[in-house]
C-alpha cells in the first residue's frame, strides 16, 4: 500500500471514529442533561400548580366560601337533627346534645380540607390569571351585590324552571287528550 492511500485511509477511520466518539459523547451530554431537564419541567409544574393553589384559595376566600359553608353546616346540622329525632323519637336529650356536639366538631374541622379540595378543583382547570380575574370580579361591587342574591336568585331560577316544567307537561298531555279524544281515521 502506497503511503498517501495509506495516510487517507487512516484518516478516513480516523474521522469516522471521531464521529462515532462525538455521537457516543453527544448521547452521554443528553441522557445527562434529561433528568435534570425532567426535574427542571417537574418543579415548573410544582411552582405553577402551587400559584394555582394559592390562587384558588384566594378566589374562594373571595367567594365567601368559608363562611358559606359555616352557614351551610349551621342549616344542616339542626335539619339532620330533626331528622334523627323523627327517626328514633325516644332519644335522650344528652345523646341529642352529643351527637349534635360532635356533628359540629367534625364539620367544623373538615373545613379547611373541605376547602382545599374544592381550591383543587378551582386550580385544576383555571389559569392564576384566570382565578385572579375572579376573585377581582368577586371583590368587585357587582360580584358582591351576586353573592348577595345568589340564594334568592338560585330559589326563583328553581321557581321558574319548575312552573316551566309544569306548564310544558300541560301542554304535552293537551296534546295527548287532543289526539286520543280524535276518532279513528276510515281506512278503506
Amino acid at each position: 500500500m502506497r503511503k498517501e492511500e495509506w495516510v487517507k485511509m487512516v484518516a478516513i477511520r480516523g474521522f469516522k471514529l471521531m464521529t462515532r466518539s462525538i455521537s457516543v459523547l453527544s448521547m452521554l451530554c443528553l441522557a445527562l442533561t434529561l433528568p435534570f431537564a425532567a426535574v427542571a419541567n417537574a418543579q415548573a409544574a410544582t411552582a405553577d400548580m402551587n400559584a394555582r393553589l394559592a390562587a384558588a384559595s384566594d378566589l374562594i376566600e373571595a367567594m365567601g366560601g368559608r363562611q358559606s359553608v359555616l352557614e351551610q353546616i349551621d342549616r344542616v346540622i339542626p335539619a339532620q337533627m330533626q331528622a334523627l329525632q323523627a327517626q328514633f323519637p325516644s332519644i335522650t336529650p344528652e345523646t341529642r346534645a352529643i351527637i349534635e356536639r360532635s356533628m359540629r366538631d367534625e364539620m367544623t374541622l373538615g373545613v379547611n380540607k373541605l376547602l382545599s379540595q374544592m381550591a383543587n378543583a378551582w386550580a385544576r382547570r383555571f389559569t392564576v390569571t384566570d382565578l385572579r380575574g375572579i376573585a377581582s370580579f368577586h371583590r368587585s361591587p357587582a360580584g358582591q351585590r351576586l353573592r348577595a342574591q345568589q340564594e334568592d336568585l338560585q330559589r326563583e331560577i328553581a321557581e321558574i324552571g319548575r312552573n316551566w316544567g309544569a306548564d310544558v307537561g300541560r301542554r304535552i298531555q293537551q296534546r295527548l287528550q287532543e289526539h286520543l279524544s280524535k276518532p279513528p281515521a276510515i281506512v278503506s
